[in-house]
């Protein structure tokens, strides 16, 4: 744990458990072929599903546009952001965390992101490193926590 690049540790945060990042396999390929389409850029998502006892649900993601100026962060446009919370209020889903991609780097939080964590969400990170591999990390009051992340075909 004395990489400078993982500031977060697998733990638990004073305000509670940790919970667990429960995506879909469809969720997870989709956020697979957005790193992709949008390489070299950052690509940038909002989770949606539930927060159940086990952990944050995923059921779908929601493609937001970047509207960051440089290809190495993401800003999630706002009325998009807006319309997919309408969206998902209407499908009784919610907003449990966000995803985006890093084209160049590992799946750990940069400076930028862990300035920018929503508490109580999850940040989810897919590299393009080898293995495309997917991390998150939970916003609590001591900051990002990363999640253990499952993708299973019986996630409800």
């Amino acid at each position: 744990m004395n990489d400078p690049q993982r500031q977060c540790e697998l733990a638990k945060s004073e305000a509670g458990r940790v919970p667990d990042l429960l995506l879909k396999p469809a969720a997870q390929a989709d956020c697979e072929r957005a790193l992709a389409a949008a390489h070299p850029r950052e690509a940038c998502a909002l989770l949606l599903g539930r927060k159940t006892p086990e952990g944050h649900l995923v059921r779908r993601i929601a493609l937001v546009p970047n509207i960051a100026t440089g290809d190495d962060a993401y800003e999630l446009d706002p009325l998009t952001w807006r319309e997919v919370e309408l969206e998902a209020r209407a499908e009784e889903l919610e907003v449990v965390g966000v995803w985006h991609s890093h084209p160049r780097t590992q799946a750990t939080p940069s400076a930028r992101d862990r300035a920018a964590a929503q508490l109580g969400w999850s940040h989810a990170i897919t590299a393009a490193a080898a293995p495309t591999r997917t991390r998150s990390y939970y916003a609590s009051s001591d900051g990002l926590v990363e999640q253990r992340v499952s993708s299973e075909d019986s996630l409800s």
